[in-house]
């Protein structure tokens, strides 16, 4: 059963699919609800098993969550995210507050964090260059502190280490 706060996201998206011209099927249903329903960082991939895992008896394909996914983000539901090797994941960000992100390069792992300061930085760079800024995103690479230091990433699998 998908709480409140998920059913009203769902029927904003069930809006905006309606509004573009495009269908409203079941499978996209379940993709956008597990999608919403999700906490971490996802790839299409893994939207795909978890929504597999959650509904065994859906028939779900690749394509379909890619093609969803694609109009969740042209929509400003989910927001995408480059990592290492061309990846990409996403997340989910109706209804959560923004926040930018640190990415190791090493092992993929992502921070979030939030700055009062660094927002209000963005806002006046914005406004210096003639522009209002709508939304924006901030990224950003390098690796984890213990690799310099150590030349052990705390989160990368033991083989990518290199003191392993």
């Amino acid at each position: 059963m998908v709480h409140g706060a998920v059913r009203a996201e769902l029927e904003t998206v069930k809006a905006h699919f309606k509004k573009d011209g495009l269908r409203w099927t079941q499978q996209r249903e379940l993709i956008v609800e597990t999608a919403f329903l999700t906490h971490e960082h996802f790839s299409a991939e893994q939207l795909l098993e978890l929504t597999r895992l959650r509904a065994p008896e859906a028939t779900v394909h690749l394509a379909t969550v890619y093609r969803t996914v694609q109009v969740l983000e042209e929509g400003g539901f989910v927001e995408g995210l480059e990592v290492e090797k061309g990846g990409r994941l996403f997340e989910h960000v109706l209804g959560h507050e923004h926040h930018d992100h640190v990415i190791c390069l090493e092992c993929g792992h992502i921070s979030e964090f939030h700055d009062e300061v660094l927002e209000q930085g963005k806002e006046f760079a914005a406004k210096k260059l003639g522009f209002e800024m709508r939304r924006h995103s901030l990224r950003i690479y390098g690796s984890c502190i213990a690799l310099a230091r150590d030349g052990v990433c705390p989160n990368a699998p033991a083989a990518a280490n290199k003191n392993t």
